[in-house]
């Protein structure tokens, strides 16, 4: 029998209590949903600087993802969306640095080849 870890009791707890607070108030909501997705770029790159091995990531993944990131931002500061220009934006910072990091392994890897 498997045991349930504490992490996912916390988070079933915290989805059960919050989740119908956040939907009463949406700005909530939003800035959980950013901070969320913006945290979840932090692992991959504090461990692409950290290796510098991009390999297995996808350059065409992360210019769409980058530029629609890009196109997210500039609709919250169009619509004056606080959650999605700070996610979207601290997202973009992320992303970039992964992309830029991509995109000196290809040119590197051009180079290493002359």
């Amino acid at each position: 029998m498997k045991v349930i870890s504490l992490n996912v009791l916390v988070v079933m707890t915290i989805l059960a209590i919050g989740l119908p607070v956040m939907i009463e108030h949406p700005t909530m909501l939003g800035s959980v949903a950013a901070a969320c997705t913006t945290l979840s770029f932090l692992p991959q790159v504090l461990h692409t600087i950290k290796t510098k091995d991009t390999e297995g990531i996808s350059l065409t993944m992360y210019v769409l993802f980058v530029f629609g990131i890009l196109c997210w931002l500039i609709y919250g500061l169009l619509s004056h969306d606080l959650p999605l220009m700070l996610g979207n934006g601290i997202t973009l910072v992320l992303s970039s640095i992964v992309l830029l990091l991509k995109l000196k392994s290809k040119a590197d890897e051009r180079t290493a080849i002359l």
